[in-house]
């Protein structure tokens, strides 16, 4: 069986499938899942394969399927599961009678939802009016809205000639009533005022009235008004503002008495469709709830029986279906199984069978993964799919990454709250994978649940060693410090030394002494004590990387890489960057302040980092103070030093030259041998063309440029040497950032909680310390664990991809896609509805 360390060793096979078995075959296989078909017609369109009419019809069930299953949504009604029901997929011949029905039940679906529409549109227009009614009635009161004009018939002819000129005076009195959007009322007030210069008698209602819309169901709030212009020309340019600002109109009874007899047959129609609207929801709801009961069964079969259409289509036809599939070497015997049994269930003439296809293209990645190991090789898939059968970084990520990532994040309070995160996905996993949820956020969370729930657990780990439980030390025993003073002595003093020459005790039980908590000079050795254990981290990380290139090279047979570019570079990084790691050590463990000899105390240890760069400018190193003889660790150490450099120089001129001369004889060999054996295959009568494509592709292969060669390495080998000086300078992030993440918890403890709350000694501060905790907790979650975990995340993510795994990772596969079942169901419709249009127009011209 395959594992994570590399992937599945995969077979090219040639599928051969009789008609009558094909469908059964197509069907098992893709509950299987470990078959990848490859198209055999790539260049032809979905209306000129073979199947297309029943991927067509197919499509036009799910996309009924899709009608309903959106009225379904639009009124609530959930999908039922029903329990130990098997989704197999049925051909289309079986499928008639569920197409019909199907159809019947979208249509009827659709008479419903169109009737519920066009009542709920009624309803609306008559609850508006009747708003209205209720508004202007108190307006008018007993008034009577007469048609006669207030102007004599000369002044009409007037008043008729000013309105031609633009003149808005005189006239009858019109009235116009409607309502108007509660966002565009104040515009259209404003609209009113100027077009009529305000002549205009305009009131609206104080309180507004919530509708609900016929088309897209949501809330709306609308306000009736009341305007009343005089002049037929101002009554035309009111209507036109009403037209553009979509404001609905409604006549108004001239008397009160019509007013009021309007309202009431408003209301009993109002009434009757209230009812009526209840009673068609009601049917339709039953309707939808009917078909909620076996939707699911219905899309898993409509679903799988499309995509096996669709593989179908990929296969040639002739008297039998010819295919070409990758399968993991693991499951041929699996697959040859299930045809035989297919073919003997189904009493087929002949078998159906598989053939192993010898080819030389590069088959595609396969990692065999679970829920736990599926995250973090989704982290190491974002960057690039491996190359076939080379080392998988996902299965060193497993420990690597949540490491690293608890080193910038080491907090025990914080780490306590992002594994009880992890672990609550983890323990509701079987409720999340049957919600199906398609928020992204919540999806990409979810996924790497694990991975959150390490990340979680080795933050508690580092918030032990460095002594942090939000921004606070814990004692687990004595200090390793011992204070030798009076009480006397500690009242003068605001701070007090500590001299670890004098008195102490034991080392501090486990991690970072909690003294330093209180110690003015604690930043200090925060930064010496992290920023050496970053590089010791980066650099032992960067040499596993290089070692694992080794396996690389040995496993694909590239003996020249390990002798002309593996040793090479292992051997450089050595001997100036792990000189490096050592000498920190020798630094801790030469050098103490109880040492008696004044060389090995610590006023006399040298500057590890002045070391280094004197060593690399071959410089002589000064005495750390003016009472110590020596600049060094031990004797000769400068002529070891310079020894090292200068080997770690010769190792640049074999990383150039090595592997272009060595590619340089082999090729014009391989050329050679390559050469006569195209001539050779071109005498044949009947040459095959993908063979004799293959000989040219492999001539072409040796006949690479010396110039392309040379350039190709001198920039593997530049880019080498630059990236070890670049890539360790890049591990000092693991630095950098923890410290800016206990820096800045410390901060937040001292101004918010402890400033604002912990300092009250009265009755209020009981209730002042829960207020100022809820806010203090959530700036922690929203700022030090969402925020700055982030942070820390993405910093560790580009550790592995750029400085971990440009060591050995060269990520140029191609991933396996298997034609499998519990992906498609998961995936949304497809979208060949323009190619089925295409192809039905086609038959029905034939």
């Amino acid at each position: 069986m395959g594992c994570m360390l590399r992937s599945d060793p995969m077979t090219l096979c040639g599928m051969y499938l009789q008609p009558e078995v094909a469908f059964e075959v197509l069907s098992q296989l893709g509950e299987l899942g470990c078959v990848q078909f490859i198209d055999m017609y790539p260049d032809l369109q979905l209306f000129q394969r073979n199947y297309v009419l029943e991927v067509c019809r197919y499509s036009e069930m799910e996309r009924r399927l899709q009608v309903i299953a959106n009225e379904m949504r639009l009124n609530n009604i959930p999908m039922i599961e029903e329990q130990n029901v098997e989704c197999s997929a049925q051909p289309l011949n079986e499928m008639v009678q569920f197409e019909n029905m199907l159809e019947r039940w979208e249509q009827d679906i659709q008479d419903m939802t169109a009737n519920e529409v066009s009542l709920l549109k009624s309803y609306f227009e008559l609850t508006e009016f009747h708003y209205v009614l209720t508004y202007i009635g108190p307006l008018l009161g007993d008034s009577e809205i007469r048609k006669e004009t207030l102007l004599s018939s000369r002044k009409r002819d007037q008043q008729q000639q000013q309105a031609a000129a633009g003149d808005v005076v005189g006239g009858r009195l019109i009235v116009i009533t409607g309502v108007v959007r509660r966002t565009k009322c104040f515009a259209f007030e404003m609209m009113l005022w100027r077009v009529s210069h305000g002549i205009v008698y305009y009131k609206q209602a104080s309180d507004d009235k919530i509708l609900i819309d016929p088309q897209t169901r949501q809330e709306i709030r609308k306000v009736a008004f009341l305007a009343i212009c005089q002049g037929e020309a101002l009554a035309v340019r009111v209507e036109k503002i009403c037209t553009g600002f979509q404001v609905n109109t409604f006549p108004c009874p001239n008397t009160q008495q019509e007013r009021q007899d309007l309202m009431e047959k408003l209301q009993i129609r109002i009434s009757d469709l209230d009812e009526v609207l209840h009673k068609t929801k009601y049917l339709r709801c039953k309707t939808l709830r009917t078909v909620s009961r076996s939707f699911r069964l219905w899309l898993g079969q409509v679903k799988k029986s499309k995509a096996i259409y669709h593989t179908m289509n990929m296969m040639r036809k002739e008297k039998c279906l010819i295919g070409e599939c990758w399968i993991p070497t693991c499951d041929v015997e699996r697959v040859n199984d299930i045809l035989t049994k297919c073919s003997d269930d189904l009493q087929s003439n002949v078998p159906s069978f598989t053939s192993k296809i010898e080819t030389k293209q590069m088959p595609p990645t396969f990692h065999r993964t679970n829920k736990f190991t599926r995250g973090f090789q989704n982290l190491i898939n974002a960057y690039g799919d491996s190359t076939y059968r080379e080392l998988n970084p996902g299965l060193y990520t497993l420990v690597t990454f949540p490491f690293l990532f608890a080193i910038m994040f080491g907090d025990l309070g914080h780490g306590i709250i992002l594994a009880g995160f992890g672990v609550w996905m983890w323990r509701n996993e079987k409720t999340f994978d049957k919600a199906n949820s398609t928020n992204e956020i919540w999806n990409i969370f979810y996924g790497g649940r694990y991975v959150v729930l390490l990340m979680g657990l080795f933050s508690i780990f580092t918030g032990f060693c460095y002594n942090d439980i939000f921004s606070k030390a814990f004692l687990l025993s004595n200090s390793y410090w011992v204070n030798l003073k009076n009480v006397d002595e500690l009242s003068r003093e605001e701070y007090i030394d500590l001299d670890p020459s004098l008195e102490t005790r034991e080392p501090y039980i486990y991690g970072k002494d909690p003294i330093w908590a209180l110690a003015k000079n604690k930043i200090m050795f925060e930064n010496s004590f992290k920023m050496k254990s970053s590089i010791i981290i980066g650099i032992i990380h960067m040499m596993f990387g290089i070692v694992l290139s080794f396996f690389n090279y040995r496993y694909f047979k590239r003996t020249y890489s390990i002798v002309l570019q593996f040793f090479p570079e292992l051997m450089f990084l050595t001997l100036l960057f792990f000189w490096l790691v050592v000498m920190i050590y020798m630094k801790w463990f030469l050098y103490g302040p109880k040492e008696p000899d004044q060389e090995k105390n610590t006023a006399c240890a040298p500057q590890i980092l002045l070391l280094f760069i004197d060593m690399v400018l071959m410089s002589e190193t000064k005495p750390a103070n003016e009472g110590c003889k020596e600049g060094y660790i031990f004797p000769s150490q400068r002529t070891f030093q310079m020894s090292l450099v200068f080997a770690a120089l010769l190792c640049v001129p074999i990383l150039l030259l090595g592997t272009p001369i060595y590619k340089i004889v082999t090729n014009k060999k391989k050329k050679v041998v390559a050469m006569a054996a195209l001539l050779a295959y071109q005498r044949d009568s009947h040459p095959d063309p993908k063979i004799l494509a293959g000989l040219e592709a492999e001539v072409e292969h040796f006949s690479e440029s010396v110039g392309e060669l040379m350039i190709h390495q001198g920039v593997h080998t530049i880019e080498f040497v630059l990236s070890t000086i670049s890539h360790t300078a890049s591990y000092l992030r693991l630095w950098a950032l923890s410290l800016a993440h206990a820096q800045l918890s410390e901060m937040l403890w001292n101004m918010v909680l402890a400033k604002m709350a912990l300092h009250e000694r009265e009755l209020i501060g009981a209730i002042n310390i829960v207020i100022v905790f809820a806010l203090w907790a959530a700036f922690t979650l929203s700022i030090l664990v969402v925020m700055e975990g982030l942070s820390a995340f993405l910093h560790c993510l580009r550790l592995h991809w750029v400085e971990f795994m440009s060591k050995f990772y060269s990520g140029g596969g191609w991933p396996f896609r298997p034609y499998s079942f519990e992906v498609i169901l998961l995936s949304e419709a497809d979208k060949t509805e323009a190619g089925c249009k295409k192809a039905t127009g086609m038959f029905q011209q034939q």
